[in-house]
């Protein structure tokens, strides 16, 4: 330790650089360096450690590069705890390693941590590779260009750390994949010989004992590279194994099954005898089916003939009555148009007469209002001529009055001159007999005294009565004279409103005259319409009981001319000799025709005939075959399974055909059911292709008969379809009288159809009568409601005046004041004067009394004066009243004349209105008489063109008709020919039906295959003169025969399935026998191929090794020996590798058995020998060489120095005879509990001293 500290401390000064000389490399056969050229060795180039950069790691501070190292053999030497192994820990740290495999538990702890320097973030290990060319003959070597690389890892405080190449961020997969690439061997780690573990290696047992620890063989094989067989051979032999297992289980099987096969061996021949017999039964079966094919061949080509001559006849007569169809045709459109023209005509007719009624309206309306205008002007007439003539009267009244006043005043002169007269005569007489009288007298004139008072009250009274009576009297005549007027006036308006009465009913009667008739016209426009609807509904019907006519005539003459097998069984079956037999499948059910043509081509088996029992269909099989009649396919209700038959969801909610029919009974539907299955309708081929071919299969049918199934397979379609497999009603309904009573709704429809349309053109002209009466009664009405507008305007007129007529006769609130005050007046004036007559009544009697008794004294002479005189004071009392009326009448006549006068001009006015209003209305009226005038003269141009066109209407009409009969009977005709035809037609799809009957029936025959070793039986065509040379009775003699041995044979046909089943078993048994028995040979060639493989390849290597590690001992323990055998010399891998030893001048032994420095040569040398075998480019040992005496550490120096050339050591030794043979010393040191390093090359100090000295 005290001489490696000295060195070190003596040799400080002598720090070098790196060197571009290197150390020698050293040839494993020859000992002795090579003259120094510049030539390069013959070698690829290698990858050497040319530096490392540590920078904060363990115990080297701060950036401290350790190098350069020498391209072969570098020593690192140094005390003990300066930091020697932390050189091996930087680059195991770069290589990827963990933290326990440098002695810490963290990366974190990889950061040095002396005083003064505990926080460090993160540490940093640099490593310099090149690739060098070793020069021949020197140290010296070149160095690759470009191809230095930096590989560097970096720790942080955190526990994480980074990888980087080349300064770029790496990984440490791509980190290790590079440095494995570049051959360092870091799976083994045979670069890295660490203290104590060169001994591990004498320490391993020959073999693993399990598969998580290491043995000799283990360890070898790892470098040998044959334990990549190991995993592959376990494999193959554990296939081999089962392999192995399966092929005893299959052989034991296979035996099994043959021995079963050969016990079925005497049942089979038997059953193989039947079946020839009924191949031959099938080939003469397939000979009458053919004969009859032949039949309905020939039957084909008549139908086919007559069919072709029907079509020819059809279009002939089509060809012929096509101008007459055509012409039919131009005579419907022609009669269209007219009919489009006519209405176009009677509408611009129609609107004329609207046009000419509202000027017709519109004139009667004038006429009205002058109507109403002269009666206004004649009643004005009327009243100025009343009012001239009151206005005469009363001026004649005054006239007449002033007259009478100025008479009576004369006639009142006279009279009191007369009076005064006759007194005085009367006073004489009196004069004369006063003596007699004078008592009387004085007597009366005291009574007269006495009376006169009240007489003069009395007089007073009578006079001021008479004055408020007069008064009185010419206010209520001024009142009666306006209640006449109104009374009149009232009069006037109810007549006017019992005439508007009257008109408001002409105009209900009339209204509801034009309402009934439009009522008319709808109802017989919607009759109309429903007969066009009823037309259309009658033709349909028409057309349906025509079609239903011929198809219950068609399936009449179908169901009277079914195939001969169907007949011959169904008169079995009406006979009593056959129970349970219903009918052919299509004919127990029916189906809209819409879908004939997909349930005819999705089911072949509707021809199939439907039984109810096995017995029942086997008793029609022996009757047919007794009969000869053919063969025909049974459906055995009681055989069919129970179906789920239920509606099921369908793409695009498609149809199910099944759904679609209707069977006759509901015990037939499972029959329907096990031929149609889930069978879909499709309207086209695309939605079936999109239906069949979706994420379920479907079988799909088009409603044209193209056929998809489930396996993708499509058929039918094409230009001739199969069709009338199932119709859309049952033929048993179909009778004779069926067909006759058909044929007589048809005659009826058609009668019906010919009443209709007489009853159509009946309606239409009735339609035309009522809507050209239309327009006069709107005219009538029009008329009416203007007489009955013009007496509303006269009842408004008249109810205007009788208002101001009720204004007038509402008396003046002052004269009907002064008419009460005078009515009080003169009833008070006449009370007080019947008080004053009262009061002086009885001086009245005396004064009459005594005058009595005067007149008695006079006698006669004073009773006629006296009368005289009484005359004349009476007619001054009348004559007084006449003046008094007289004046009164004046007075009256005065106002009256006033009143006229103003009620004259007034009216005079108002007639000069009416007179203009009149002259206006002339001209108005003039003015629409001419615009009616020349409207109605259109109005009658059109109504003549309109009479034309329906005259033209009704030719092309007839025409029409007479064509459209011709056409029925043409139709008729061409009708009678299709249903020729159509019987032809049926006729020749029965003989096709029954030709595809004898062809499925010939179709269905079928061979047994009976046999493999002999040469099978094939059915033959015949041509026709063949089948015509053939004796049908012979062949059907030939049939019975073999039909009678089948029958009395009783096979057991089941066997055959069984043998075959058992041969089928039997080969696939030996198949898969074979099968794995070739898989086990391959697999065991396969396993024997592999271990051969590995034993060769690793004895191969194994030979190398052991021939090296004798040499490689020999040389370093100088004459001892070492060898690798085998523990089984035929398989070394089943007991492993024994390293046995025989050091100088001892024994063999095993390696286990040596001491301490034997097993640590003993390892050494298996390492040189292992590292020729394989070299690595890199070795780091650490002191390795504390177990060995001095001499044994020269002999394994010398060796490192010596024997190796293509590999650079890196050795950290603490003995001299190992570190002073290195080429490259690196000494380690410790100060202030931080490392450093000094590099230096021993060449050029021994150089140096050399010129020193």
């Amino acid at each position: 330790m005290a001489s490696t500290t000295s060195i070190i401390s003596g040799l400080s000064h002598h720090y070098v650089r790196k060197s571009n000389s290197s150390l020698h490399d050293i040839s494993s056969q020859d000992s002795q360096k090579s003259p120094r050229t510049s030539t390069r060795l013959e070698c690829k180039p290698r990858m050497v450690i040319n530096k490392m950069i540590l920078n904060n790691f363990k115990s080297y501070f701060g950036e401290q590069e350790i190098g350069p190292f020498h391209k072969s053999f570098s020593a690192i030497v140094g005390p003990n705890g300066s930091g020697k192994s932390n050189v091996i820990d930087a680059l195991l740290f770069v290589f990827g390693y963990r933290a326990n495999k440098m002695r810490q538990a963290r990366l974190s702890e990889l950061i040095h941590s002396s005083q003064g320097c505990e926080n460090l973030d993160s540490c940093t290990v640099e490593i310099h590779f090149e690739e060098i060319i070793d020069l021949y003959g020197s140290d010296d070597f070149e160095v690759v260009p470009h191809s230095q690389l930096v590989i560097s890892r970096q720790a942080y405080r955190n526990n994480t750390n980074k990888y980087f190449i080349n300064g770029q961020q790496s990984n440490y997969t791509e980190v290790t994949n590079l440095l494995k690439g570049r051959g360092v061997d870091l799976d083994h780690k045979r670069f890295l010989i660490l203290q104590g573990e060169v001994e591990s290696i004498s320490l391993m047992k020959p073999k693993a004992p399990n598969e998580h620890e290491d043995g000799l063989l283990e360890y070898l094989e790892d470098i040998i590279g044959t334990s990549k067989y190991k995993v592959p051979i376990e494999e193959a032999s554990e296939k081999l194994e089962n392999l192995n297992e399966e092929r005893s289980e299959k052989l034991n099987r296979t035996k099994i099954v043959e021995k079963e096969k050969q016990s079925l061996e005497a049942k089979k021949k038997e059953a193989e005898d039947y079946m020839r017999d009924e191949n031959s039964l099938a080939l003469k079966k397939s000979i009458i089916c053919q004969k009859h094919l032949l039949k309905c061949k020939n039957s084909i080509d008549i139908s086919t003939r007559e069919v072709n001559q029907l079509r020819a006849e059809l279009r002939e007569e089509e060809e012929k009555h096509a101008q007459i169809k055509q012409d039919n045709k131009d005579l419907e459109d022609k009669y269209g148009e007219s009919v489009e023209a006519y209405q176009e005509l009677e509408k611009e007719t129609n609107e004329i007469l609207k046009e000419l009624a509202s000027y017709e309206k519109e004139n009667i309306n004038l006429g009205e209002r002058k109507k109403h205008a002269i009666s206004k002007r004649k009643k004005m007439m009327e009243a100025i001529s009343t009012d001239r003539h009151n206005f005469s009267e009363a001026k004649t009244a005054i006239k007449f009055n002033e007259q009478d006043l100025v008479d009576q005043m004369e006639v009142m002169t006279r009279l009191e001159r007369s009076l005064g007269a006759q007194e005085i005569e009367l006073e004489a007489i009196r004069e004369s007999l006063k003596g007699k009288t004078e008592v009387y007298s004085i007597q009366i004139e005291e009574k007269q005294r006495e009376l006169s008072p009240w007489s003069e009250k009395i007089n007073a009274k009578q006079s001021a009565i008479d004055v408020a009576q007069s008064e009185y009297n010419f206010l209520k005549e001024k009142i009666d004279s306006t209640r006449k007027d109104l009374e009149q006036a009232e009069e006037t308006i109810a007549s006017l409103q019992e005439t508007h009465r009257t008109k408001e009913q002409e105009i209900l009667s009339s209204k509801n005259r034009i309402n009934a008739t439009k009522r008319e016209i709808q109802q017989i426009d919607t009759k109309l319409k429903n007969y066009h609807r009823h037309q259309e509904n009658l033709r349909s019907n028409l057309a349906d009981a025509r079609q239903r006519k011929d198809e219950a005539k068609g399936l009449l003459q179908s169901f009277q001319s079914r195939d001969i097998i169907l007949n011959s069984l169904m008169k079995l079956k009406n006979s009593g000799r056959i129970n349970g037999l219903h009918d052919r499948l299509g004919s127990l059910g029916v189906i809209d025709d819409k879908y004939d043509v997909a349930i005819s081509t999705a089911c072949p088996a509707l021809n199939d005939i439907v039984v109810d029992t096995v017995e029942v269909g086997q008793t029609c099989i022996d009757y047919l075959r007794k009969n000869t009649l053919g063969r025909a396919k049974f459906i055995l209700l009681d055989k069919l399974p129970v179906m789920n038959m239920h509606p099921i969801p369908t793409p695009d909610n498609v149809p199910r055909l099944f759904d679609l029919v209707r069977p006759k009974e509901d015990r037939f539907a499972p029959a329907f059911y096990s031929v149609l299955q889930n069978t879909l309708v499709a309207e086209n081929l695309q939605q079936a292709n999109k239906i069949a071919f979706g994420k379920t299969r479907w079988r799909v049918v088009t409603l044209n008969g193209q056929l998809i199934d489930k396996s993708g397979t499509m058929s039918g379609g094409g230009g001739k379809v199969i069709k009338g497999a199932m119709n859309s009603k049952f033929s048993s309904d179909v009778t004779p009288e069926t067909v006759e009573k058909l044929e007589q709704e048809r005659n009826h429809l058609e009668e019906q159809w010919k009443k209709f349309n007489e009853e159509f053109r009946s309606l239409e002209s009735q339609l035309q009568e009522k809507k050209n009466e239309l327009p006069s009664l709107e005219l009538e009405l029009s008329k009416l409601e203007m007489d009955s507008n013009t007496c509303v305007k006269r009842i408004s007129d008249t109810e205007k005046r009788i208002s101001d007529l009720r204004q007038q006769n509402k008396p003046n609130v002052e004269d009907v004041r002064r008419m009460e005050q005078l009515r009080t007046q003169i009833d008070s004036l006449t009370q007080e004067l019947e008080r004053l007559k009262r009061q002086s009544s009885k001086i009245e009697e005396e004064i009459k009394s005594l005058q009595d008794k005067i007149l008695e004294v006079g006698g006669d002479r004073l009773r006629a004066q006296k009368s005289k005189v009484d005359q004349i004071k009476e007619q001054i009392v009348i004559t007084n009243e006449r003046i008094t009326k007289s004046q009164v009448a004046k007075s009256k006549a005065e106002k009256d004349i006033t009143k006229f006068e103003n009620s004259l001009s007034k009216n005079k006015k108002e007639l000069e209105e009416l007179d203009n209003e009149i002259k206006e209305l002339t001209e108005e009226i003039q003015q629409n008489a001419e615009a009616a005038h020349s409207i109605r003269a259109r109005a009658d141009e059109t109504k003549s063109i309109l009479e034309d066109k329906k005259s033209e209407l009704d030719e092309i009409k007839e025409k029409l008709d007479e064509k459209t009969e011709i056409i029925n009977r043409i139709r008729a005709f061409e009708l009678e020919i299709k249903n020729k035809l159509e019987d032809s037609e049926r006729s020749l799809l029965e003989h096709k039906n029954t030709e595809d009957k004898w062809k499925n029936a010939l179709c269905d025959l079928s061979l047994h295959n009976i046999s493999d070793d002999e040469e099978q039986d094939e059915f033959q065509l015949y041509t026709d003169d063949e089948l015509d040379a053939m004796s049908e009775n012979t062949i059907l003699g030939e049939i019975n025969v073999l039909e009678e041995r089948i029958k009395n044979a009783n096979p057991n046909l089941s066997v055959l399935n069984e043998y075959r089943k058992r041969e089928k078993e039997y080969m696939l048994r030996a198949k898969d026998l074979e099968e794995i028995t070739t898989k086990c040979d391959e697999c065991k060639n396969e396993y024997d191929s592999l271990r051969k493989q590995r034993l060769e390849e690793f004895m191969q290597g194994f030979t190398i090794i052991s021939q090296k590690l004798k040499e490689m001992y020999q040389m370093i323990t100088l004459g001892g020996n070492a060898e690798l055998e085998c523990c089984d010399s035929l398989d070394p891998f089943s007991e492993g590798i024994i390293f046995s030893v025989m050091p100088p001048k001892k024994s063999w032994k095993n390696i286990s058995n040596l001491s301490g420095g034997e097993k640590t040569l003993s390892s050494l040398a298996l390492v040189f020998a292992l590292h020729h075998y394989k070299p690595t480019p890199l070795y780091v040992m650490d002191e390795i060489d504390a177990a060995l005496d001095f001499r044994n550490v020269s002999i394994v120096a010398n060796y490192i120095k010596e024997r190796t050339k293509n590999a650079q050591f890196v050795v950290i030794s603490l003995r001299n005879n190992m570190f002073e043979l290195a080429d490259r010393l690196i000494g380690i040191y410790k100060t202030y509990d931080k490392t450093k390093s000094i590099t230096i090359n021993p060449h050029e100090i021994e150089a140096q001293s050399f010129l020193e000295s």
